[in-house]
């Protein structure tokens, strides 16, 4: 981050830290220090109400969004500058408190963490010790709790640094309701290019290329000086210390070569992996639905051939590339220049051939793995109705085996013949053009070696191109046509940040009364590859307070429609708002906090994780002090309590596949618990009491009624 301007030490962080009033401009401040060559819009400052960790948090996700940055909250219960300045910076951590009223902008520390920088409201940078950072951030922990946690720590005998460690570690005097709140800011790079260039991408890849291109060049000097002391019959002491020399610094430059490359292969790989996971989940639900489980499952494994690629591969691949190069310079000052270099382009269109017909094997054979895989696994997934309605001799599974050993087959050949043909045809042909010369005594035995020399770099390069480089290459431009649509779905500029609206700060018309909280006029819904729409003209007016039974027949489209509501779909066609404001101007992820459903009991997912994480997740993590009363609460009224008993770490239970199992009935209630949680203006469920038995279903239902603010509820008639 470029320095905005620098300024004398000032005596406190109290003094650097920005007041509520102006939280818009600090955050236009550290956009400026992040892009100095874009002029950040202007923001309107949060209102004075703002108290509530979670509002506050909306302001700054919403700002953020505007100012092209991308934020994620940062665990502040151990609110220390070691910690916060963990990953990188600008950090913006609030002071703890009743309510947050200060802000600091951290933006780093020395490598002691002794001294910080901090983005002042003067926009001056300010150098700050760490401590005073620390002791602001927790200030309360020498309060009468500081001081009978310290007496306590004494007793049992902690020394002074681990009472303080312990004591930030446990939340200080504040407790973990008092908890210091911060946000990490990261630009929004919406390209891959541009994230490897923000990775310091650049100057790894220069330093691959310059240590491998000076390796290169002081290998063959230095069998260049060899071969001509010995040849001349001058092979002294002096000439092997060079020789020596010169291949020593040749190691010295391949091993520079090498990690650079490694290096960036851990870049690219964790860029590719962060991207992937980022099109996966900007993938419309539909779209997974219609591909499967078993699709998706071979696309995780052409990305792994990709990654294994980028890891191994492509360091590789450079090597071959300068080796091809060099050796091509050396057969030019060899006996025969320009006939081993007419045979070396020759035998270069002959690679490439044998590298594209590999790749169709490769793609056939890829083709029909994915289809074998999808089809074991959709098997697999149904297998019992299968069997039932199936004999065993149409289930397809012999037909498919049958032609996936073909195409291995064909594969392994192509294989076989690129490995052999290429590197020993080229050997064979580079030392049969030097036989004219040998033969006639035309040709000196200096520039026959030199050129027997380059015969054999080039052979060397070959070898490895037909055995790692050339199948590792066709793997991975397999692995991009698999996974290219899910870089395409994280390259997809969701909306323009230019019509994002800060919403603490922006009139909410339905809050004010002067409209309904969700009002769609003429909206129509069709899904993709259908042409007849499921929703045709639907108008609606849902204000604060409702409770909404919408009720219909199987496919008649009120399970869209609860989706529509909620955000988990856009409409083809209408208009519909939240609040006043429509999806360009609210966002997706803050249509769907504003708006919580709860779904049919089949797709009620249960994360692998503890039964808190389940619930906890719709409002924040990790949940304070209030958060868990609440959720206990909750789960008692929901009848959750009796489950929760029986687990051997209450909500701290694994649940999930692989951890405790919960019933149909159970995971319904965990989805409502999770709903009821979220601090949500609308809550839409979609016949999730369908598991419950009579009893169960008016008890939870009571629950939701008296919880929620607005309610809709879809149900079959």
């Amino acid at each position: 981050m470029s320095s905005p301007g620098r300024a004398a030490n000032i005596a406190s962080p109290a003094a650097a830290a920005w007041p509520a009033g102006r939280l818009g401009d600090a955050l236009v401040a550290i956009a400026e220090g992040l892009f100095p060559q874009r002029r950040a819009p202007h923001l309107q400052d949060p209102p004075a109400e703002i108290a509530d960790s979670t509002a506050l948090a909306g302001f700054v996700e919403d700002a953020a969004c505007q100012l092209g940055l991308e934020v994620e909250a940062v665990d502040a219960r151990v609110a220390t500058v070691r910690g916060l300045l963990a990953e990188s910076g600008p950090v913006l951590v609030a002071h703890p408190g009743s309510g947050p009223s200060e802000f600091l902008v951290l933006l780093a520390c020395d490598r002691r963490a002794r001294v910080a920088e901090v983005l002042g409201a003067d926009r001056c940078v300010h150098r700050l010790a760490a401590a005073e950072i620390d002791a602001w951030l927790d200030d309360e922990r020498r309060g009468p709790a500081g001081e009978a946690f310290a007496g306590f720590a004494s007793a049992v005998g902690l020394a002074a640094r681990d009472q303080e460690e312990a004591q930030r570690i446990l939340g200080g005097g504040a407790g973990p309701s008092r908890a210091a709140v911060g946000w990490a800011l990261h630009p929004a790079a919406s390209r891959f290019g541009e994230r490897l260039q923000q990775s310091g991408a650049r100057r790894v890849v220069g330093t691959a290329l310059v240590s491998y291109l000076v390796g290169f060049a002081l290998m063959v000097g230095s069998w260049w000086l060899l071969g001509a002391a010995a040849l001349q019959g001058h092979l002294e002491r002096g000439w092997l210390w060079a020789w020596a020399m010169l291949l020593l610094t040749f190691v010295a430059c391949r091993a520079s070569g090498v990690w650079a490359a490694g290096r960036l292969a851990v870049q690219v790989g964790g860029l590719v992996r962060e991207r992937l996971l980022e099109g996966i989940l900007r993938l419309p639900a539909d779209e997974v639905r219609v591909k499967g489980v078993g699709h998706l499952l071979g696309t995780v494994l052409e990305a792994d051939a990709l990654d294994a690629f980028a890891r191994t591969g492509g360091s590789v691949l450079l090597a071959d590339v300068f080796q091809f190069l060099f050796g091509a310079v050396v057969l030019a000052l060899g006996a025969a220049p320009i006939l081993h270099l007419v045979l070396l382009v020759g035998w270069l269109v002959l690679a490439v051939g044998l590298v594209r017909r590999l790749y169709g094997r490769l793609l056939n054979w890829a083709d029909a793995r994915l289809a074998l895989t999808d089809e074991l696994v959709e098997t697999m997934v149904g297998y019992r109705t299968l069997v039932a309605q199936q004999p065993a001799a149409q289930q397809g599974q012999d037909r498919g085996l049958a032609v996936y050993g073909r195409k291995q087959a064909a594969l392994d050949r192509e294989m076989a013949r690129l490995s052999v043909l290429l590197p020993r045809g080229w050997l064979v042909l580079g030392v049969a053009a030097l036989a004219p010369g040998f033969a006639t005594g035309a040709a000196q035995s200096t520039a026959l070696a030199v050129s027997l020399g380059g015969v054999l770099l080039v052979y060397l390069a070959f070898r490895r191109v037909a055995m790692e480089t050339g199948p590792g290459l066709a793997a991975a431009f397999l692995g991009w046509r698999r996974t290219r649509p899910l870089f395409e779905a994280a390259s997809q500029k969701l909306e323009s940040v230019e019509n994002v609206a800060v919403l603490p700060s922006e009139v909410d018309e339905a809050s004010a009364g002067r409209r309904g909280l969700l009002v769609g006029r003429d909206v129509s819904f069709s899904y993709p590859g259908r042409l007849d729409p499921v929703l045709r003209g639907c108008n609606l007016e849902i204000r604060r307070r409702q409770r909404i039974l919408i009720e219909g027949a199987s496919g008649s489209g009120k399970s869209t429609l609860g989706a529509l509501l909620c955000g988990l779909r856009q409409p083809s066609g209408g208009l519909l708002l939240l609040g006043g404001f429509d999806h360009h101007s609210l966002r997706p992820e803050r249509w769907r906090q504003r708006a919580a459903g709860v779904p049919q009991s089949h797709e009620n997912h249960i994360l692998s994780a503890p039964l808190l994480f389940n619930i906890a997740m719709a409002r924040r993590w990790p949940p304070r002090a209030e958060d868990e009363q609440e959720i206990e609460a909750i789960c008692r009224e929901l009848g959750l309590s009796d489950l929760i008993a029986r687990m051997p770490g209450g909500l701290q239970q694994m649940v999930g596949d692989s951890g405790w199992q919960l019933s149909q009935g159970e995971r319904s209630r965990v989805c409502v618990a999770r709903a009821l949680l979220q601090q949500a203006d609308l809550r839409v469920l979609d016949e999730s009491f369908a598991a419950l038995d009579p009893e169960t279903m008016d008890r939870v239902l009571e629950c939701v009624v008296r919880r929620s603010e607005t309610l809709v509820v879809v149900s079959h008639a």
